[in-house]
């Protein structure tokens, strides 16, 4: 997300739903393309070296659902139409996170922004309907980092999409 989506997020937040003891801070916000959890230098260093060659074109979508989970507790933003070229990149990260040896549970994909965490009931709706547009330009590989301010996302490798589509993308 870029810095304006961010700061456009966090503010529909602010007017539009109570205040949260565990909100998620604004510059942790991100749209998860897939999660790989714990791995080994050597299925970092396959996966990375896969990216590089990594040849998909940019795309957008809007942000223009909330929606709860009650297992994990999580406020989320999300999307009412995942794109196709979401789908693929998804696809194409899984299989390329296979290969580095990686176990990638099964499971469709749903890119969301996590608003607020431990949310110990079902909360209200908003007060204004979301409706964010996120052009998705760039893949980040974050690392999740507990400390004592809590969680920090820094990234510590990017990737260009490409900029021109081919039709078999689509």
């Amino acid at each position: 997300l870029t810095a304006k989506n961010k700061l456009a997020i966090d503010a529909w937040r602010n007017k539009s739903l109570p205040a949260f003891d565990t909100s998620v801070p604004v510059q942790n916000f991100h749209i998860t393309a897939l999660f790989l959890g714990q791995m080994q230098p050597n299925q970092l260093d396959c996966l990375t070296r896969e990216l590089d060659s990594l040849n998909h074109p940019t795309f957008s979508f809007q942000l223009n659902q909330m929606g709860y989970w009650s297992k994990p507790k999580i406020l989320w933003l999300g999307c009412t139409e995942i794109p196709k070229l979401a789908i693929s990149l998804y696809d194409k990260l899984c299989d390329l996170s296979k290969q580095a040896g990686l176990t990638i549970p099964s499971r469709e994909y749903c890119p969301h922004v996590t608003l607020v965490r431990k949310v110990t009931h079902n909360p209200p709706s908003a007060l204004i309907s979301p409706d964010f547009e996120v052009q998705i330009q760039q893949l980040h590989l974050f690392e999740s980092v507990s400390g004592k301010s809590g969680v920090q996302y820094p990234i510590r490798q990017s990737w260009e999409l490409q900029r021109t589509i081919n039709p078999k993308w689509l």
